[in-house]
């Protein structure tokens, strides 16, 4: 059976599964390429995997985990929601694209806007932030109605020197303002197609 799961423009999100999705997190977090941006970058050995993807099976009440199909149905990333407040209704988001060659292709972006019209119109957040310290992560919020609220001066520690993080948020009044006049279908999760008769 396929899981339909959230669909945007250009990518599918499908809820993460070690069955499927484990081989491809082990090959992209032991990768300096693409970890050189992100919070975790030492490498990830195959037990810490599990256990990472056991805990997004458990603790969905706190945390989101969604694997990034592109058009064809590869699976090139990951985003998520982590640190869900259900009574302040705010959630941080957090997103890989691992494959390299789907770098720049609008794929981040189209999933990002896929999790954050979630967010606000399935499960009433108010407030969606952000942290990066990625050049094109900035865009990518910059593209999807993000704004920037401050800097974290001197946060992370990368190749010998000392990077500042950027820290953004969208507020659910800030999306819905952008979204009047937009007739699009608001329903994010299809269901499927009725049994013929």
């Amino acid at each position: 059976m396929e899981t339909i799961g959230l669909r945007g423009e250009r990518v599918r999100l499908v809820p993460s599964e070690a069955r499927e999705h484990l081989e491809n997190a082990l090959r992209w977090f032991n990768d300096p390429v693409v970890t050189a941006r992100l919070d975790y970058f030492m490498g990830m050995t195959r037990r810490e995997e599990e256990i990472f993807f056991e805990r997004m099976a458990t603790q969905r009440e706190s945390d989101l985990h969604w694997a990034i199909l592109d058009p064809k149905d590869r699976h090139i990333g990951f985003i998520a929601f982590h640190q869900m407040d259900w009574r302040q209704r705010c959630a941080v988001g957090g997103m890989v694209l691992g494959e390299r060659d789907a770098w720049g292709k609008g794929y981040a972006t189209d999933a990002v806007r896929v999790r954050t019209r979630f967010g606000f119109e399935q499960l009433g957040l108010h407030r969606i932030e952000g942290h990066t310290f990625n050049p094109g992560m900035r865009r990518v919020y910059e593209k999807t109605g993000y704004r920037h609220e401050g800097t974290a001066r001197q946060k992370r520690w990368r190749d010998g020197r000392w990077h500042d993080v950027d820290l953004y948020a969208v507020l659910d009044e800030d999306y819905f303002a952008f979204r009047v006049g937009d007739d699009a279908p608001l329903t994010l999760i299809e269901a499927p197609p009725p049994p013929s008769q």
